[in-house]
């Protein structure tokens, strides 16, 4: 008996000792090939890689960081498609090579974005006010010099009128983990959101020109890890309006001046580890910031704490769970209307509720959304569109949707004219995204809210917006 037993433990250390060994045994990284079709630097991939040459790794865990890698270089949106693999080194013992092949994108784009003068889509066409367009022409280039960079110029006409500057991501050290963002704009309205009424914004319209606009911005993103940064902003405008913006509310910044100078500061944490920043299907994200305004000429201030938390998870195949909270905390000196912004503005939103805004100090939003995979990913290569070697070669998937979205807003002081502030705002609704490249993404919802009121919403993402 004993014998049998000390066989039956040996065969098993026997059997299972490989295993064991395989399962630990290290390679190390000898090279990194890119093989990229376009103009991007080696190193700006080579930066989003979760592993660098001379690493050693656990064979077992070598398909994760390929998938890891493919992600945080899709995050970029400088790359239609991106391939990664591996191969063991002939006559290198424990030595593997890593290539890594990208299909860029299109990076100039001719702007010519227009403009509703309204919260969104639903509430401009539901106003049928289609005067209400400016027109923001120039051209964005992606990529500049293949550095990532980023250059938006454009003049604005129409309703607005005025000139907008940018140039974005540009990197200040070798490690590029460090990052400088400018911008600055000229901003000339005839209309302009000075109070509400029947829990939508009214637009107080002039044939003059009621607000001048001057706004300049610097700032500067710490990237200590891939998909974690710090960022500190700093910005300063100047504002000019007509006084027949205060003869309608006395109450809309907070002074008495038509003029105003002030600066604002902001830190902004990230920490972004879903599958797709533009459409994610996995991982979370943790976002927030404190930001700090203060007035010269009035002695006004104002300071917001916000968060943004976002969780992904595929529940069984095909089938997806994601929830997104958002929830701000201001305090200011003076009753401002401007800085009372909640729900309804592009912080946070509740389907079905695109009509309507509840201001407030505080508010908390909750978006919990199921989605069911219609059609997976398809790549379809399209032969007549073969001159443009960009454009050619699609990727697209369709989802289902179904939502339930919830949030509360608090205002201390509360009006007449909008009483979904301080109350339970909910909605529900079923849906469609049709997601494809070059970040396009295409819903169509119908929604039915508490007010007993639904209907059809249509939103719009690409390049260009």
């Amino acid at each position: 008996m004993k014998k049998l037993l000390v066989s039956i433990v040996l065969t098993f250390i026997f059997f299972q000792f490989p295993s064991i060994i395989f399962s630990q045994q290290k390679y190390c990284i000898s090279d990194i090939y890119i093989f990229n079709d376009g103009i991007t630097k080696k190193g700006i991939i080579l930066r989003e890689l979760p592993f660098k040459i001379g690493d050693s790794i656990d064979i077992q865990n070598i398909d994760n960081l390929l998938l890891l890698a493919k992600e945080n270089l899709i995050n970029l949106s400088l790359f239609n498609f991106v391939y990664c693999n591996y191969e063991y080194v002939e006559g290198c013992e424990n030595c593997i090579a890593i290539s890594i092949k990208t299909e860029e994108r299109w990076y100039i784009w001719p702007l010519i974005n227009v403009v509703l003068e309204d919260r969104n889509l639903s509430s401009w066409l539901d106003k049928g006010e289609t005067g209400r367009v400016t027109l923001d022409a120039g051209l964005r280039a992606y990529n500049l010099w293949g550095l990532n960079h980023t250059l938006t110029g454009s003049i604005k006409t129409g309703y607005e009128r005025g000139f907008r500057f940018e140039y974005n991501n540009i990197y200040l050290d070798k490690k590029m983990k460090l990052l400088l963002n400018l911008g600055a704009y000229r901003e000339y309205s005839k209309t302009e959101n000075v109070r509400i009424e029947d829990n939508t914004p009214f637009y107080y319209k002039s044939d003059d020109f009621i607000v001048d606009k001057n706004h300049f911005n610097l700032s500067l993103t710490f990237r200590p890890k891939i998909r974690i940064s710090h960022t500190l902003e700093v910005e300063y405008d100047q504002t000019d309006i007509a006084k027949s913006i205060l003869e309608e509310n006395p109450d809309y910044w907070g002074g008495t001046d038509t003029l105003r100078r002030g600066i604002s500061i902001c830190y902004k944490y990230s920490s972004d580890q879903r599958d797709n920043n533009q459409y994610p299907l996995q991982g979370y994200l943790i976002s927030g910031g404190l930001s700090c305004y203060t007035a010269f000429d009035d002695n006004f201030r104002y300071g917001q704490l916000s968060t943004t938390l976002q969780y992904c998870y595929p529940i069984c195949k095909r089938w997806f769970f994601s929830t997104t909270l958002s929830a701000a905390l201001s305090a200011k000196n003076k009753n401002a209307y401007i800085f009372d912004r909640a729900i309804g503005y592009e912080m946070a939103s509740i389907r079905g509720m695109e009509l309507y805004v509840a201001d407030g100090q505080h508010y908390v939003v909750l978006n919990p959304t199921i989605k069911y995979n219609i059609i997976p990913t398809k790549v379809v290569v399209l032969d007549w569109l073969s001159f443009l070697k960009k454009f050619y070669k699609i990727h697209f998937a369709l989802y289902g949707k179904a939502f339930f979205d919830g949030g509360y807003s608090y205002n201390r002081y509360k009006t007449d004219h909008n009483d979904l502030s301080n109350k339970l705002l909910y909605s529900t609704g079923i849906g469609l995204d049709f997601v494809t490249y070059y970040d396009i993404n295409i819903s169509i919802e119908y929604s039915f809210n508490m007010l007993n009121k639904g209907g059809f919403f249509f939103s719009f993402k690409g390049p260009l917006i």
